[in-house]
């Protein structure tokens, strides 16, 4: 199965990452701890993602990351 994967924000705790699965057209966001695994079962969708107010530096730069990617995906800048 190929899982792509788009490091939003990287920090000493971990990194925020948004992840698609196209087998299963499956898009979602996962915070990651270093040297854990990771299951998508503890992630979140997109759109709770960017409803929540961000908890922190690390979860703002990761929410302004996948804005971004988003508006780039959209107008092909």
């Amino acid at each position: 199965m190929t899982v792509l994967a788009y490091n939003l924000a990287n920090g000493i705790k971990g990194s925020w990452r948004v992840v698609f699965v196209p087998d299963e057209l499956h898009l979602y966001v996962e915070f990651s701890q270093p040297d854990a695994d990771t299951n998508p079962v503890d992630s979140m969708s997109v759109d709770d993602f960017l409803a929540w107010r961000p908890k922190g530096a690390l979860h703002e730069r990761a929410r302004d990351s996948l804005v971004s990617l988003i508006c780039k995906a959209l107008t092909g800048r």
